[in-house]
């Protein structure tokens, strides 16, 4: 089986729009710096905004990127850019949440056409057990998804969580192993505790 290794990149772009180019020069030293193959952004806030991006960061210095479809709803939104020499733009799906939506992202890898499917979320923020609750809620939405992918389906979520343990309920549930289907999510790197403790 033919077989390739990807770099996926996500970044919260804090409400980047087609007048907000001065941070462009600094997204493009990390962009270049890390070349990924993919990259999932949220925090974007219109079609002008995805372009501006598209040409002043991605493609400042060759044509190497496309983006994917963009859908502007409530509030600000996720993009993906992605190198067409590796993949293929299938759609952009968004799943509904009582806060922001969060989007699936489908691409095709050209060489083994492989079906990849790209979450990006970017759930509710803020401690407080009205916030975690939120945070649950969104990823419930998000499971209700995942769950429905039958066996051997390739998918990951990616964003800004917003969780600040790991015994929150979002976080709990993302992984949450259920038998009868396949929908959980894996995270590579264990540790658990307080993520947003300085120290």
């Amino acid at each position: 089986f033919s077989q390739d290794t990807i770099k996926l990149m996500t970044y919260n772009l804090l409400n980047y729009d087609n007048t907000d180019s001065i941070r462009d020069s600094e997204f493009r030293v990390i962009v270049s710096s890390v070349n990924p193959d993919i990259m999932v952004v949220q925090e974007i806030k219109s079609q002008g905004a995805v372009d501006q991006f598209l040409s002043n960061v991605m493609n400042k210095f060759g044509q190497t990127y496309k983006a994917g479809t963009f859908i502007d709803a409530y509030d600000t939104d996720n993009a993906i850019f992605y190198k067409p020499s590796k993949f293929d733009f299938f759609s952009n799906i968004p799943i509904k949440t009582t806060h922001r939506d969060i989007n699936e992202f489908t691409l095709i890898h050209l060489l083994p056409k492989v079906t990849l499917h790209i979450f990006s979320v970017h759930l509710k923020s803020s401690t407080g057990s009205a916030n975690e609750a939120q945070r649950a809620s969104e990823v419930d939405s998000l499971r209700k998804r995942s769950n429905a992918f039958p066996p051997g389906t390739n998918f990951i979520v990616c964003g800004d969580f917003n969780i600040y343990n790991s015994s929150e309920q979002a976080y709990l549930k993302l992984l949450q192993n259920n038998t009868s289907d396949e929908g959980n999510f894996i995270d590579p790197i264990t540790m658990s505790g307080s993520w947003n403790n300085s120290s």
